[in-house]
């Protein structure tokens, strides 16, 4: 039983390092890196052990999670990417190809979906250090992508410094947005290449918009969209669908603000409590009504020349639907 993402993923958090941010199982819990016993210790101590995390820790903990992965009570048990196949040989160099930016909670959006109950809370710890000893150790792929998560990124206190550092040293960005702040770093990164950015106004409309996000800044986020539009090829404006925006005219309106906008990308989303039917999930699972709507949006992309991209978040019956429909 193995995913490649034990091999090649990494996301910091305020407390703990996880494997990854693609667990689809829910309750959403991705296996516990680092460190092992963090029931047991104090927020000083957790804190104080993650800026001591290296190479050495990582493939102890590779080890054990790949041992409990044999057995019905594994930290990635319940994922859909884990799967029964045969484990390729561990690269002791440069191994990690996507590391996630979780270590901080501070936002401007309240999205009704997001698990994140400490929104005014910035970084617990320094993380340039660490990602500098990571690259000292041998352990960042040339490839790797920096998936900035969070939290608001824009507003993160490390955010600039960090950026900064990773551009100077030819290392991929993403960020993920509420595009509530424009970043002139950002779009100098979209310029280059060097970054993409994904905003998620799941809607059309600002009655939706205002419902979900909980905060009226539904005409700012589609003006720094058109700003970010300068650069097309890096920007991805997605929508994620579930009962509250699942309608014919945020559809129509969300796609028209993309025309508008400059858009040349999308992603067709779900809310994963919705798509695992999650029974604590009160807004009710993905229905064959949504997957019809979000077969609309694909084709309305097509018609007008936008690609578009269906998220790994949709069960796979679902998701052949959409790309067949």
């Amino acid at each position: 039983m193995f995913c490649p993402r034990i091999y090649e993923d990494i996301s910091f958090l305020p407390f703990v390092i996880v494997k990854c941010c693609h667990c689809n199982r829910m309750p959403y819990s991705p296996p516990l890196l680092y460190p092992a016993n963090a029931e047991k210790l104090t927020a000083k101590k957790l804190l104080k052990s993650i800026t001591k995390f290296n190479f050495y820790e990582y493939l102890k903990n590779i080890d054990k999670l790949m041992q409990l992965n044999q057995k019905q009570t594994g930290g990635c048990q319940g994922c859909t990417f884990l799967q029964k196949q045969i484990v390729p040989e561990f690269p002791h160099e440069k191994n990690i190809k996507f590391f996630t930016i979780n270590h901080f909670t501070k936002c401007n959006s309240n999205c009704v979906y997001c698990g994140i109950g400490r929104k005014t809370e910035d970084i617990k710890f320094k993380l340039l250090p660490i990602l500098k000893r990571l690259i000292k150790d041998k352990m960042i792929n040339d490839s790797c992508l920096i998936n900035w998560g969070g939290g608001e990124p824009t507003i993160c206190n490390e955010f600039e410094e960090l950026a900064a550092y990773l551009h100077k040293n030819n290392i991929r960005q993403a960020i993920n947005s509420s595009g509530i702040e424009f970043s002139q770093t950002i779009l100098e990164g979209l310029k280059d290449g060097s970054m993409s950015i994904q905003i998620s106004p799941d809607s059309g409309t600002e009655e939706t918009y205002r419902k979900i996000k909980r905060q009226k800044n539904f005409n700012r986020v589609w003006e720094n969209i058109r700003k970010y539009a300068q650069y097309p090829n890096m920007l991805f404006v997605k929508y994620i669908f579930f009962s509250w925006n699942a309608n014919e005219n945020d559809i129509r309106c969300f796609m028209q603000k993309c025309i508008e906008s400059g858009v040349k990308n999308i992603v067709i989303d779900c809310e994963s409590n919705s798509a695992a039917n999650n029974p604590r999930c009160f807004w009710g699972p993905i229905t064959d009504e949504i997957v019809q709507l979000a077969i609309l949006m694909k084709k309305l992309a097509i018609e007008n020349d936008i690609k578009y991209e269906i998220s790994y978040q949709w069960r796979d019956e679902k998701k052949q639907k959409i790309e067949q429909g």
